[in-house]
């Protein structure tokens, strides 16, 4: 199984490379779009954000690391070629476990052209209102770290293609942007952990001391910088009966991972856990940031 990994800060130096034969002419800024062999390069994990490797991932308390692992996915999304009929989208592989690993893949594209990546790979939104954009869920976690490496950890960047020829193309890519917060969550009585087999998570309105649902996707529209990026919440008529549900495999007092929005109405969040040693409730007050870990553990009255 392929596992996703979690990058925390911003993932800096990443440089596509084209692979070319000697016979190859090189086009500068050709008009011809065309299906090129695209190699990302040696995709670097800086001194300063140790945080920001990938896949693997390893919780070593404050923050958690990972490595590349071969054959991790990436989607390709041509945001200067999309239109009412056009939308170049594809997918680029991880050529090896490593720190720092090629990603190698057909991308249609021209010099000049921006190229989202979105990790791990997913196709967009192909027709209605919302065509050309991602579904990011939350639903069906396990409350795993390997289940957060494999399904949950969203990360968006923007690469420029710098030169083409007819068979290969350059790009350049200055960061990766985390969109999703992730916090492990231990629960006590006051004395004791509390085993958990189910957590449920609600937005909770403290000032009227009443649940709320919780959103379980948001949508992302592919942008050409990053700095512009934001995801889009339904509104709250949408997911008012929903909740976060995560139900574990197996039940474990050790903590339960969980990928949360960097989003709260209201501030606070309502838990309610589940276990052989019975129900329990509380609240906490909530402020997320995108890329950013949170082990905490919470204290709640049994029901």
């Amino acid at each position: 199984m392929k596992r996703a990994g979690w990058l925390l800060l911003l993932l800096s130096g990443m440089v596509w490379t084209a692979c070319s034969s000697d016979d190859d002419e090189l086009v500068e800024n050709s008009n011809d779009r065309k299906l090129r062999q695209l190699t990302i390069a040696e995709v670097p994990v800086t001194k300063d954000t140790p945080a920001s490797k990938r896949v693997q991932l390893t919780d070593n308390s404050s923050s958690l690391d990972a490595l590349w692992t071969k054959e991790d996915r990436a989607t390709y999304f041509n945001v200067s070629s999309f239109s009412s009929v056009t939308v170049d989208y594809g997918k680029l592989t991880a050529a090896s476990s490593t720190a720092t690993s090629m990603f190698q893949g057909a991308v249609n594209c021209i010099t000049g052209d921006k190229v989202a990546l979105l990790y791990p790979a997913k196709d967009p939104v192909l027709s209605g209102p919302d065509r050309g954009k991602f579904t990011i869920s939350l639903n069906g976690q396990k409350g795993t770290l390997e289940d957060i490496a494999d399904n949950f950890h969203y990360v968006y960047g923007v690469a420029e293609v710098t030169s083409v020829t007819e068979q290969t193309a350059t790009a350049t890519i200055d960061n990766m942007q985390s969109l999703l917060a992730v916090s492990k969550f231990s629960f006590t009585d006051g004395s004791e952990l509390i085993p958990v087999k189910k957590l449920t998570i609600n937005f909770y309105d403290k000032d009227f001391a009443s649940l709320m649902g919780y959103t379980l996707t948001a949508m992302l529209t592919p942008k050409a910088y990053v700095s512009s990026l934001a995801l889009e919440y339904p509104g709250q008529d949408t997911w008012v009966k929903t909740v976060l549900s995560v139900n574990l495999d197996k039940e474990t007092s050790n903590g339960v991972y969980v990928a949360l929005f960097p989003y709260s109405p209201t501030g606070y969040m309502h838990f309610t856990v589940t276990g052989s040693s019975g129900t329990y409730t509380g609240m906490a007050k909530a402020s997320l940031k995108a890329g950013r870990y949170y082990p905490v553990t919470l204290k709640l009255t049994r029901q």
